[in-house]
């Protein structure tokens, strides 16, 4: 028969537990790594710390808007859209989450607009059109004194 002793079974008991992804880091600690990366606009980073933190506090909006902010910055316009609307469905008041989600819904039309015309037909009316978008989408973008 196979003896076990005490000691050995805790050690199993909290590998197993660690492993499985029952310890918690500690949130307070990644929220000031988080706060600090996007600081220092290591951007990227900070959404890896974010991403750890809603997956542990899903129900906080904050961390969700910092979440998206991180991934504006970071160049990751689906994955920005998609953590404001998390953000949002958790508060639908936090305007600032509404406004940024439509800035980068507007940047990633501008995009198609700006791209089209290197690759359809030039003479075609509809690029014209796409152009004529681009044009008026430019004007929204401009800077204002309200930025």
């Amino acid at each position: 028969m196979l003896e076990v002793k005490p000691g050995l079974v805790i050690l199993f008991l909290f590998v197993g537990m660690s492993l499985s992804g029952c310890v918690r880091p500690d949130l307070e600690t990644r929220r000031q790594e988080a706060y600090r990366l996007y600081q220092k606009q290591q951007y990227a980073a900070a959404a890896q710390e974010f991403e750890v933190l809603v997956k542990y506090i899903p129900q906080d909006a904050e961390l969700w808007f910092r979440l998206g902010n991180a991934y504006t910055r970071s160049m990751q316009p689906k994955r920005a859209i998609n953590a404001y609307e998390n953000a949002i469905l958790r508060d639908p008041r936090l305007a600032q989450a509404w406004y940024n989600k439509g800035i980068v819904h507007v940047q990633q039309g501008l995009k198609t607009f700006v791209d089209m015309p290197e690759y359809v037909d030039s003479d075609d009316p509809v690029t014209c059109r796409g152009i004529h978008k681009r044009d008026q989408l430019l004007k929204v973008l401009a800077p204002s004194a309200e930025d």
